[in-house]
């Protein structure tokens, strides 16, 4: 007789066969860390569903029909707390209690029928089978239940060799990531053993989402040889929370081997993860872990501030540089840097590094918000800020087209004469910039403009267009212009403002456009000759026979 080893089943579920009166070993079959967590959430919810009146809405697919799985595994079968005063005051199982029945009380949602349960090693009636489950109740939330399991697993563990550790291992490690009273469980073992297994962290690490995160947290504890695998997680796994944690493991490895080496590779990762990382609020969040265990350097901050592609790492690293303690050594650095944002919190800095006599070298930045910054400083020291602007303005040889926006900024209209000779001023960007200025200061008024939209410089024709965006009775004259940029620009500013199909503009009013009628009312409107009147389009046999006048249309028919 040929005899076949067959697996455990797959119709019904571990809890499902224990409350079938199935064995331990029967009902779980090899037993893995992540079947015992499953098998104790299982049992505590559907206990709790019963117990608390919920009803289940699970269903299995039995041969050609579907049967709820009350019919199959009714949880009101299985043991519960017997109250005193019409009960025993103890759990309803038998005397003594099956193995199956001690494994679903160990899970039970009751902590009384935990408690029971691991009561029974005083008597010796606790089957070794259970010992993962017992590991488990180690970080229950009751405290009764945790101390007597966390008293068992003392015994158990200290009467063992390093076989029983190494079975309990890997469910150690996904214990000890509860919050609360997981992180004994996972001493107790690896105390035990000295060190994790390699298997078994490549077993956590390539298996399912909370064995994932586990698995890197021990890794935190396990050293370098584990960092290959923490980053091939932090690179590749789909889970976005998973390679945040894996980032977070490379950071803490690389620092707490205090080589050079790891240290550089591991930065020089960690930027490629920071450019290539498909979440952009997962790269932020690893940037500010590295920036709070010290990982990154105030060079690596200041090279991120001053020329990284996203906008809010560069911010970020700006802010980091300057609270950074060694912040003022790297500051020249921010001050060349190409995001306003960063030169402006550097010139902020001046002051506080002791440099505030660099100040006005900035009131002529390209940036009005770095200019603002400056003024503000200066300001603050009394720095009489007009004065310096006209001393710029005064010989037109040497100004700069900053200068001459930096003094309209300033806000005083006389300085208007001032800033009129630049409008014919050689240089392009300062006729630009003396046309921006003397609209700031609201001197020059709208129909002093279309002139320089004939400008040879397209940067002072596009100034010009823009500041007639709101007059479009005067941009229309520019529809006739000779250049064909000029053309266009109008044509797109008319469009935007909706204006380019009306003949009304609140500065030319016009004539209003006579209503449109629809085509019905056009043909009614249309004169027609009476029906009783000789008509040359009108057929004769429209008259013919006395049911004419009805065959004729409504508007032919004569008045009665």
């Amino acid at each position: 007789m040929t005899m076949y080893g067959l697996g455990p089943t797959k119709l019904y579920a571990p809890a499902e066969r224990l409350l079938h009166g199935k064995g331990v070993e029967s009902a779980i079959g090899a037993g893995e860390a992540e079947d015992w967590i499953r098998l104790d959430s299982r049992v505590h919810w559907a206990t709790c569903s019963v117990f608390r009146g919920w009803e289940s809405t699970s269903w299995i697919r039995v041969g050609f029909r579907s049967v709820s799985t009350r019919e199959i595994a009714d949880w009101r079968q299985a043991p519960y707390w017997q109250e005193r005063l019409g009960g025993t005051g103890s759990p309803s199982w038998s005397l003594p209690p099956t193995e199956s029945e001690i494994a679903l009380c160990l899970c039970h949602v009751d902590p009384r029928v935990r408690a029971a349960a691991l009561a029974l090693d005083e008597s010796a009636e606790l089957p070794a089978s259970v010992l993962p489950l017992v590991l488990i109740r180690s970080a229950d939330t009751d405290e009764r239940v945790r101390t007597l399991a966390r008293a068992i697993l003392d015994r158990v563990l200290g009467d063992a060799d390093k076989a029983l550790p190494r079975q309990l291992v890997s469910l150690a490690v996904l214990v000890g990531t509860r919050r609360r009273y997981g992180t004994w469980a996972r001493e107790a073992v690896l105390g035990r053993l000295g060190a994790l297994p390699d298997e078994v962290l490549t077993h956590l690490l390539t298996n399912d989402r909370e064995s994932r995160l586990a698995g890197l947290e021990a890794a935190t504890m396990y050293g370098l040889s584990a960092m290959e695998q923490v980053w091939a997680l932090a690179e590749q796994d789909r889970d976005e929370g998973v390679r945040a944690v894996g980032v977070r493991t490379a950071i803490r490895l690389a620092l707490a081997s205090g080589q050079q080496m790891v240290l550089d590779d591991t930065r020089a990762r960690f930027f490629a993860h920071l450019d290539n990382d498909s979440a952009y609020g997962l790269r932020l969040t690893t940037f500010a872990t590295a920036v709070e265990t010290g990982f990154l350097h105030v060079d690596d901050l200041a090279t991120l501030a001053a020329g990284h592609r996203y906008r809010k790492i560069r911010r970020h690293a700006c802010a980091a540089v300057l609270a950074h303690p060694e912040g003022d050594v790297v500051l020249d650095r921010l001050l060349s840097a190409r995001d306003t944002f960063v030169r402006s919190a550097a010139v902020e800095r001046l002051r506080h590094a002791g440099r505030g006599d660099e100040l006005p070298r900035y009131l002529t930045d390209l940036s009005g918000g770095v200019r603002a910054t400056a003024c503000r400083e200066l300001r603050a020291e009394g720095y009489d800020l007009r004065a310096h602007y006209q001393a710029l303005c005064a010989d037109p040889a040497t100004v700069v087209p900053t200068a001459v926006l930096g003094l309209a900024e300033q806000g005083h209209p006389a300085d208007a004469a001032l800033l009129h000779p630049f409008l014919r001023h050689p240089h392009a960007g300062v006729r630009a910039r003396a046309l921006s200025a003397l609209r700031m200061l609201d001197v020059l008024p709208d129909d002093a403009l279309p002139p320089f939209a004939d400008d040879p410089d397209p940067g002072v024709r596009g100034t010009a267009l823009s500041a007639l965006r709101g007059t479009p009775c005067l941009l229309r004259e520019l529809l006739d212009s000779s250049r064909e940029d000029v053309r266009a620009r109008v044509k797109v500013l008319l469009e935007r403002n909706r204006i380019y199909r009306q003949s009304v503009c609140r500065c030319c009013p016009s004539p209003p456009p006579a209503p449109r009628r629809s085509q019905w009312a056009n043909l009614l409107a249309e004169p027609r000759p009476e029906p009783w009147q000789p008509s040359m389009t009108r057929p004769a046999s429209y008259d013919a026979g006395p049911g004419a006048r009805e065959s004729l249309p409504l508007w032919l028919r004569p008045k009665r």
